[in-house]
């Protein structure tokens, strides 16, 4: 009955496993059981906590935040099926049993090759059943079974068919609580794809082309160059920084603006480092004299006063909490921080950087303080920006340079975090 709406273009459970285990962080870990099922509580309780209030509609805020939650779960629930031995297909078949139990219907499906559309077709056919449910009980079985799963002791004590049970019927409360709070499954499925493939992306997932690759020539930013930055002591031993490039100044001199000297006069490196990860930075844009005037909205809104200020704006909240975190030096990619790369991609939401995937904002947020930590070590120095490669590096000045050495400053650099010393391997 249910197999007619499969169709070979639907996100199948298999394909959607394939691609979930393939961002695994936590695979061949030797608490990867644990850590992954706490990862699943945790989302579940995000979603009895969104729906609390489940006697009302979800507003769009609500709405969006259960779609998240959900999505999250689903991707616990089929790492944790796989720590257990069972493939999503058929922790998906037990849902189907579940929900036909429950639903008081006879489903003749033959299991293998589910796709997210049937539980949708299942759920459409029986609307006035699913309707009948009472939201509450629905979480608090979802809520119970969660339990259930958070009592075993190993893995091993899930690989057993009556455990494989309790995954189905988990997957099946999912199931129910989407179809009662208006939501498709296919795009929970399909949003939580995307969110973690935008944060670790298959192998060989491409750059997104430069946005002004289709501008006048003399409205890109160029593919390759090198910023020179160099750190005068000034009058009351605040050091200040000039940038030139092809010896001539670029913007205004410098300063850390702030009483604890912690380095932020060489900020401008996010910006070179938003260029050669995102082909953006509206800031860079207009020091350099870039904007798109053949493009007047382009020009007005993309390159205008208020997307350099949100710019200035992520690069001073990041360098704010990279601070506390050792300027990122211990940061692996891949493990940085997802919240702030979210929060970073709520701030441009509206403009064209917003279709940087995660990982583009986090390689530009992680080689950018790469080079600001041997750039401030070195006190000055050449940023070499490639855009073709998606790299900016450092380059330590060699020749003697015509102003006088710098005094660094004797107060500490920073509270709660100091500098740490260049990686020499970074040289």
């Amino acid at each position: 009955m249910f197999d007619a709406i499969q169709a070979a273009n639907k996100l199948s459970l298999h394909a959607y496993q394939e691609r979930a285990s393939a961002s695994n962080q936590f695979k061949d870990k030797p608490d990867a059981f644990n850590q992954l099922r706490f990862g699943f509580f945790g989302e579940i309780g995000g979603i009895l906590a969104a729906v609390k209030k489940s006697s009302r509609d979800l507003g769009p805020a609500e709405q969006a935040s259960v779609t998240e939650e959900l999505g999250d779960a689903l991707w616990y629930l089929t790492t944790v099926a796989l720590e257990c031995k069972h493939s999503l297909d058929e922790v998906g078949t037990a849902a189907l049993h579940d929900l036909q139990h429950r639903l008081n219907i006879s489903n003749n499906h033959a299991g293998g090759n589910l796709t997210f559309e049937t539980f949708d077709g299942l759920v459409g056919y029986c609307r006035a059943q699913v309707d009948a449910l009472p939201r509450t009980d629905t979480l608090r079985e979802l809520g119970a079974h969660c339990g259930e799963l958070m009592s075993a002791s190993t893995a091993g004590d899930l690989v057993s068919h009556s455990k494989l049970d309790l995954l189905g019927s988990l997957l099946a409360d999912m199931v129910l609580v989407c179809a009662q709070f208006g939501l498709k499954f296919t795009s929970v499925a399909e949003g939580n794809l995307a969110k973690f493939e935008s944060r670790w992306p298959p192998k060989g997932t491409p750059y997104l082309r430069a946005f002004d690759g289709e501008c006048p020539k003399l409205e890109r930013f160029p593919r390759q160059f090198t910023m020179r930055f160099i750190e005068i002591p000034g009058q009351d031993d605040a050091p200040y920084v000039i940038q030139q490039l092809n010896g001539v100044n670029i913007g205004d001199r410098l300063t850390d603006n702030r009483t604890e000297a912690d380095g932020y006069r060489f900020h401008d490196v996010f910006h070179l480092a938003y260029i050669a990860h995102l082909g953006w930075s509206p800031v860079i844009r207009g020091l350099l004299k870039l904007k798109r005037k053949s493009k007047p909205q382009v020009d007005r809104d993309e390159d205008g006063a208020r997307a350099m200020i949100i710019e200035e704006g992520i690069a001073t909240w990041i360098f704010n909490h990279a601070s506390r975190h050792r300027y990122f030096a211990d940061t692996a990619t891949g493990k940085l921080d997802l919240s702030i790369l979210k929060q970073v991609r709520e701030m441009v939401k509206g403009y064209e950087v917003y279709d940087c995937p995660l990982w583009q904002w986090e390689n530009a947020i992680l080689e950018g303080f790469k080079v600001f930590r041997q750039i401030y070590e070195a006190g000055g120095g050449d940023v070499n920006v490639d855009m073709d490669a998606h790299s900016i590096s450092f380059s330590p000045v060699t020749e003697v340079e015509t102003v006088e050495p710098v005094t660094r400053p004797k107060r500490p650099m920073v509270v709660g975090a100091a500098l740490p010393p260049v990686d020499k391997k970074e040289a």
